[in-house]
């Protein structure tokens, strides 16, 4: 059985929590809830749960606030929360996993299985992107993103992405110092990462940052390509031509 506890200090957001784990979730045993980051605290001193869903923003503090004060995280984290701003961002950016308030069933149920996945695939729980997380929202540096390699994650500068490309269920990473970084993720989670943000999907197997455009070629009646800054030349869907064109325009 997969131990869980819930902190939140709504009792509206941990009753939904524990009706979808009971509906939707085999091998689920809630050990423990708590209201605040001091229950959650005394709480978590006790009792040793697989998976933490943690809400961010309560009465008495953070959720961040909480995970700072254990000595001992040997624990996933699955945020649940409505507060999408500075703290949703960095959550993205260090690929932990979180669902946004109203929780949908599909997504939680997701959130569940990707994390007993991580659970089935490791001898313990500590989770190293909790501190990497914790270290960007101290900094308050959210221009960086963390990137799960096969030897951990690797934290670069978004600005410094020039093209993203998918490798069948990976994606490489290429940054204008020249670094190719193999990441453990499929394309669309980057794309959807940076939606509203100078990065578009141009075809199925490329997503560039149009910062790094040195040129658009229109080769005939197909969407064209484009030279970018490190050398290569992407291909344009003819779908996309005209998103992109407005875009570099």
């Amino acid at each position: 059985m997969v131990k869980v506890v819930i902190i939140d200090d709504e009792k509206n957001g941990r009753d939904i929590v524990k009706q979808y784990l009971s509906f939707y979730c085999d091998d689920i045993d809630v050990i423990g809830e708590a209201n605040s980051v001091e229950s959650g605290f005394e709480l978590l001193s006790k009792q040793t749960p697989d998976i933490v869903f943690l809400d961010i923003q309560m009465q008495d503090g953070t959720g961040f606030n909480l995970l700072e004060k254990l000595p001992q995280r040997n624990f996933k984290v699955i945020f649940v929360t409505a507060y999408d701003q500075f703290a949703l961002k960095a959550i993205k950016f260090s690929a932990s996993d979180y669902i946004l308030k109203p929780v949908e069933p599909d997504e939680f149920v997701e959130a569940v299985e990707r994390v007993k996945s991580e659970l089935a695939n490791q001898n313990q729980a500590k989770d190293d992107r909790i501190d990497a997380l914790l270290s960007i929202s101290k900094k308050n540096d959210f221009t960086k993103i963390g990137l799960p390699t096969s030897e951990g994650i690797q934290f670069v500068k978004v600005d410094d992405i020039v093209r993203c490309e998918a490798d069948g269920p990976y994606t490489q990473v290429f940054l204008s110092t020249g670094e190719r970084v193999m990441v453990s993720k499929n394309l669309k989670i980057y794309e959807d990462l940076f939606a509203n943000s100078n990065f578009i999907r141009v075809h199925k197997s490329h997503l560039i940052n149009t910062s790094y455009i040195d040129k658009y070629m229109n080769n005939g009646g197909d969407g064209g390509s484009v030279a970018m800054a490190d050398g290569s030349i992407v291909e344009v869907s003819r779908r996309k031509k005209d998103e992109l064109l407005a875009m570099i325009k």
